[in-house]
């Protein structure tokens, strides 16, 4: 413990213990602060918890603003018809391109699409009449059907031509295909 009567008199600063609890004449010093009481709730989970409250509101207020009558039958549950909407706005209706089962999948690997790109069949998502999505949809029930590489080579060829099997050779190609650059004709 420091106090001026150690340097009495030099001119030097004087030092002195703060935490003395006596001062220099000797009366007892102030109490020191109290420290604050630990929290009893943990500001994390507070924060957490107004989060979730306006996490709630809002998708209840979402919920509430996107709900529209007659549900069932939004564009989604048409099957791709054409859908109307009551608010002038045009619905965008895309329709998927056609998924085939694995059986299938592997059994269209044997066959070129005939809608003029020369593409295998498995690479080809055309839309046209006698395009990969006919001939997807007819080689889907013949996997379907369980018929085997041979009986399906003989029904593709009866409905689409010779053209759709890989094995024979492919025609011109009369349009761009679609996993690359149409083949130069020099």
């Amino acid at each position: 413990m420091l106090s001026s009567a150690d340097f009495a008199g030099d001119g030097c600063d004087t030092m002195s213990d703060e935490s003395d609890p006596q001062t220099e004449t000797g009366a007892p010093a102030p109490a020191p602060t109290p420290t604050p009481a630990p929290r009893t709730v943990p500001v994390a989970a507070l924060a957490g918890a107004i989060v979730l409250i306006g996490l709630v509101g809002f998708a209840l207020y979402r919920r509430g603003a996107t709900s529209a009558p007659g549900g069932a039958g939004t564009p989604a549950a048409t099957d791709g018809a054409a859908a109307t909407t009551d608010e002038g706005g045009t619905p965008i209706v895309a329709q998927p391109p056609f998924r085939l089962s694995p059986e299938a999948s592997i059994l269209a690997e044997r066959y070129r699409c005939i809608c003029g790109c020369n593409d295998n069949l498995s690479v080809c998502t055309c839309r046209n009449p006698n395009g990969s999505e006919d001939m997807k949809r007819h080689l889907q029930g013949i996997a379907d059907a369980g018929k085997t590489p041979e009986e399906a080579d003989a029904a593709m060829e009866a409905k689409f031509g010779p053209a759709c099997l890989l094995k024979n050779p492919a025609p011109p190609q009369t349009l761009p295909s679609h996993a690359g650059q149409a083949p130069s004709t020099h």
